[in-house]
């Protein structure tokens, strides 16, 4: 595929992948809000079936008292029905009927009411009975939450026959006539009595005011009060019903009265009023209307347990964030990763197209200089001793560069097909040095460079494949005639280094361009400035596959103002 392709489909992949990472960044977005709005709902719908469970309760004593009468029976059955539809008879711990004037407790075991001082505790409750005046409507405040207790109207009793006193002198007899007559056959009469006249009266009666007329016939307005168990609510109510209304180890729960914190799941939360819940929700909030604006005594609060809910949400949404992108991220590495793959199947491509014309051609160049020498002596073309020599001397230096170039296809092809050295022995690296420099004399003089050797006196031994490594530095010994021969010098250093033997091979020419130095170990890679030199590009991959088959390394000086330095690092023996 032409680059240009390439170039224009890695542009449309990169917009496509920043078009789908925007996307999936504003659906996490949303999908953080929609669990931020459904863990709150999930709350919101615990604490609300919290709180209608209270209500349902607090409803049956309700419905069980309100409009009752103040009759002994009356009340007793009223208690039984409550109880047998009740979750628990401890929910109510005292039952009242009172009025402004008295305070009568009724007892569930003897069925009786008995009259009793007012408690201090329902102070509020006297109180409020105390300000509705006689025949006036109680109001509607079925709950005090201060106490609390249930503050129910009970019936009013049937009225009494009303007796209605005249002022004393005043006889009651008709127009016309006199007193009636004194009967003499009983005791005398009481001032009652006296009052009372069963004939019409002579004159109307005087006008009463309404305040006195309120105070003869109404009566005084009765009430049912209901106390609520605090000990019950604390400690078995509200542990059920949070046991019940909440998922155990999600939510903390929290129970407050004003400043008080009655009942709490976690004995950390809330520490003070001030922390914020995720969740509040009244209780025990039956109010009138015009009092419905006025915030609740009693409310329970919620939030998640451990970090806050806004932390939790922030958390998943930078984790779901974190995923996409690594999603996407991988996306992009798979195609970058397919790409760079791409064009180095392409670059090996044209590098094997490349050795196969070079490693033809460095064939054809001895091959043909071979056939030519050996007609021209097999014809008698050259009969002349010295001429003979020459074409001799000519005939093995180009039989050595055959022989040097099929080595390089061999090892290469050898090392590709095993990772270990083909046998282990014990290889005196002096002697390995020189027979190399050896192999690589005829090079020099070829080339005009001089060959010069330092090998440390106490180097140790090391274990390998003798002939591996010494074909490892052969080649690095022929690299640095052939790239650096214009310095007309190569070195060849052998020392101890950190229980390892270095060898290092430097030269004196132009030394290695920059851009090369990540490719030098490649294989049939040469450098750009590398074509006027023949070879096959595979000498220094077989030098690198050779030290990693000994467990050591190749190392490239890489600063170096002019000339080249590779050295091959080999393990010592285990007797070095």
């Amino acid at each position: 595929m032409p680059h240009r392709w390439l170039l224009v489909l890695a542009a449309v992949l990169a917009a496509a992948l920043a078009i789908l990472g925007t996307f999936q960044y504003r659906w996490i977005d949303e999908v953080s809000i929609a669990q931020e709005r459904r863990e709150r709902g999930a709350m919101e719908l615990s604490s609300r079936r919290f709180s209608d469970e209270l209500d349902r309760e607090t409803n049956r004593a309700i419905v069980a008292f309100q409009g009752s009468a103040l009759d002994d029976h009356e009340l007793a059955r009223r208690y039984e029905e409550w109880v047998a539809g009740a979750r628990d008879a401890r929910f109510l711990s005292a039952i009242y009927a009172a009025n402004a004037n008295e305070l009568q407790r009724f007892d569930p075991r003897t069925s009786r009411l008995t009259i009793e001082p007012w408690p201090s505790n329902l102070a509020p409750a006297r109180d409020y009975i105390a300000m509705i005046s006689p025949g006036a409507a109680p109001g509607r405040r079925p709950l005090m939450e201060e106490i609390p207790a249930l503050l129910l109207p009970m019936r009013p009793p049937p009225p009494e026959p009303q007796r209605i006193p005249l002022p004393p002198g005043e006889g009651g007899r008709r127009p016309g006539e006199g007193p009636p007559p004194i009967r003499n056959d009983g005791p005398p009469p009481n001032d009652d009595q006296r009052l009372e006249f069963a004939e019409p009266l002579t004159r109307a009666p005087r006008t009463l005011s309404r305040r006195e007329r309120d105070e003869v016939r109404q009566p005084l307005p009765q009430f049912c009060i209901a106390v609520i168990d605090r000990d019950y609510l604390e400690h078995s109510l509200f542990p059920e019903l949070a046991r019940t209304s909440f998922a155990q180890g999600e939510s903390d729960v929290a129970v407050l009265e004003g400043d008080r914190v009655v009942f709490r799941t976690n004995a950390s939360w809330p520490r003070t009023m001030t922390d914020i819940p995720e969740v509040a929700v009244p209780l025990l909030s039956m109010r009138p209307p015009q009092d419905r604006d006025q915030p609740s005594r009693w409310r329970i609060v919620i939030r998640k347990h451990g970090a806050s809910l806004a932390d939790a949400v922030a958390t998943s949404r930078t984790r779901n964030l974190i995923l996409a992108f690594a999603i996407l991220f991988l996306l992009a590495a798979s195609f970058t990763l397919v790409a760079i793959l791409a064009r180095r199947a392409d670059r090996l491509r044209r590098q094997q197209l490349e050795f196969v014309a070079g490693i033809t051609h460095e064939l054809n160049t001895p091959l043909a200089a071979l056939s030519s020498a050996g007609q021209n002596l097999a014809d008698g073309i050259i009969s002349e001793p010295p001429q003979v020599a020459k074409y001799g001397a000519m005939i093995v230096r180009e039989s050595r560069r055959l022989i040097d170039m099929v080595g390089q296809v061999l090892d290469f092809a050898g090392i590709q097909s095993r990772s270990a050295p083909r046998r282990m022995e014990t290889v005196d690296v002096s002697g390995l040095i020189d027979d190399a420099v050896a192999h690589c004399r005829w090079l020099a003089e070829e080339a005009g460079v001089r060959l010069e050797t330092q090998v440390a006196s106490d180097l140790p031994a090391i274990d390998g494949d003798e002939s591996a490594l010494e074909r490892a530095v052969q080649n690095l010994i022929a690299n640095a005639i052939r790239h650096g021969g214009e310095g007309e010098w190569v070195g060849v250093r052998a020392e101890r280094s950190n229980g390892a033997v270095a060898i290092t091979v430097e030269d004196r020419g132009r030394g290695i361009a920059a851009r090369d130095l990540s490719h030098l170990f490649e294989p049939f890679y040469r450098g750009r400035d590398a074509s006027r030199v023949r070879g096959t590009g595979l000498g220094l991959t077989i030098v690198h596959q050779i030290a990693a088959a000994h467990g050591g390394r190749v190392e490239v000086a890489r600063r170096r103002q002019r000339g080249a330095a590779f050295t091959l690092v080999i393990p010592a023996g285990q007797h070095g």
